[in-house]
């Protein structure tokens, strides 16, 4: 799966971060959350047919990384410390230790409303990582407002306007603000809907990474499906191509998730937690059979997707983006600042449904989003379409049309 060199030093810096954050007793959550930011840089090296890495690289990762992943402020944080602590390793320094800011203390008289906010997203069915930023970003909110605010019912603009300009915010912060703040006028807590208050700060969409259908069949004959490794990438980038699958979805399909009467794959979203429902056609299901029957190892797991070296455990997410990464380099594909994993599969599925004219309803049901306005994202690269909605150039008028007469723009001309 990766692109091997004789001069690699992926594979010692990986041992010696692994050795550490054993050493220094990180806990299993950080640890786990730096390897998988590990992973998503030695699948970023691999994408660009790199496999050393140089401090160079690893800041251009960071520049890169809002294309690499949709991922909020929290983790790009992550990812900027996990990049100082490899830059450590390859310069054999020891962790420089971080400073964390002092712990906020709210005031208890506002625990009661916090708590209340808190069982409301239990009942709404949020993840437990979501709920526990959502609590830590709640208690800053509160522990910043004025000590003149004794009741929430008294919360005024004016009280707002301090805790927005007086600290800083960032994105998830202020998005955390502005749900408790629906919450109180939702509960009548507050007369008045203070949302109005919360700064919006604009964050630029990229557009989707997109490719065209001869690009993404001439990834598809790259891989070598004579091989055992071939065959199981060949399925994973199938399922991304034709069924636009994620990544987290695809690795974590059990042989339970495919119904062989009516040729389903029926699983519950990694990222949504929702169920989702595909029908595969004979080119997905022959290439998942080929690998199951003649590629992969035996194993007692209950994932499909196994790894093709001992010990034989299933991939993670971050081996979409990196088996993509690899055909796209060995296929000759240029990317041009698009992004080159499985995510990107996925937007040029979406894309070729939409430009076929096919309804944002459908499309918005075969990605498994919640939201039906999230397909029409994919609209802004469909140049055809929007080809048809400009506008003629208005003709002229008034001193500017004047200026444009030959006589008078030989005049300026000689002027300037």
């Amino acid at each position: 799966m990766k692109l091997k060199k004789e001069n690699s030093n992926l594979r010692t810096i990986r041992d010696e971060m692994e050795r550490r954050l054993i050493v220094m007793r990180y806990s299993k959550e950080s640890s786990s959350a730096y390897m998988r930011i590990f992973d998503w840089v030695e699948g970023y090296l691999n994408g660009y047919g790199e496999s050393n890495y140089s401090k160079e690289l690893g800041q251009q990762f960071l520049i890169e990384y809002p294309l690499q992943a949709n991922h909020g402020p929290t983790m790009y944080r992550i990812a900027k410390t996990v990049i100082r602590r490899i830059d450590e390793i390859l310069e054999n320094k020891l962790f420089s230790p971080c400073f964390h800011k002092k712990k906020l203390i709210y005031p208890a008289r506002f625990t009661d409303m916090l708590e209340r906010y808190i069982e409301s997203l239990i009942k709404r069915g949020f993840k437990k990582n979501t709920i526990n930023n959502r609590k830590r970003n709640a208690e800053q909110f509160f522990s910043q407002l004025p000590k003149t605010v004794l009741s929430l019912e008294d919360l005024s603009a004016a009280d707002l306007y301090d805790v927005f300009t007086k600290y800083e915010w960032l994105t998830d912060g202020l998005t955390t603000a502005r749900g408790v703040l629906t919450f109180l006028f939702d509960n009548k807590v507050t007369k008045t809907k203070l949302t109005v208050c919360v700064p919006k700060p604009t964050r630029p969409r990229v557009l989707p990474s997109i490719y065209s259908g001869d690009e993404i069949e001439r990834l598809l004959t790259t891989v070598d499906r004579t091989s055992n490794n071939g065959k199981r990438d060949y399925a994973i980038l199938i399922l991304a191509a034709r069924l636009g699958l994620r990544s987290s979805d695809i690795v974590n399909l059990s042989f339970k998730d495919i119904d062989r009467t009516t040729k389903t794959i029926e699983i519950i979203q990694v990222k949504t937690g929702h169920p989702q429902k595909l029908v595969m056609n004979q080119e997905i299901e022959e290439a998942i059979d080929d690998y199951i029957q003649n590629g992969r190892p035996q194993s007692s797991s209950n994932k499909i997707f196994l790894r093709f070296r001992a010990p034989f455990t299933p991939l993670t997410a971050a081996t979409g983006f990196s088996i993509a990464s690899k055909y796209f380099s060995l296929g000759g594909i240029a990317s041009m600042g698009r992004r080159r994993g499985t995510h990107a599969l996925r937007a040029s599925y979406a894309t070729a449904l939409i430009t076929k004219g096919i309804p944002y309803t459908v499309v918005q049901k075969a990605l498994g989003h919640d939201d039906p306005e999230s397909a029409k994202y994919y609209v802004r690269v469909d140049v055809r379409r929007l080809r048809m909605c400009t506008l003629d150039v208005p003709k002229p008028t008034g001193a500017f049309a004047v200026m444009l007469e030959p006589e008078i723009c030989n005049l300026l001309e000689g002027v300037l």
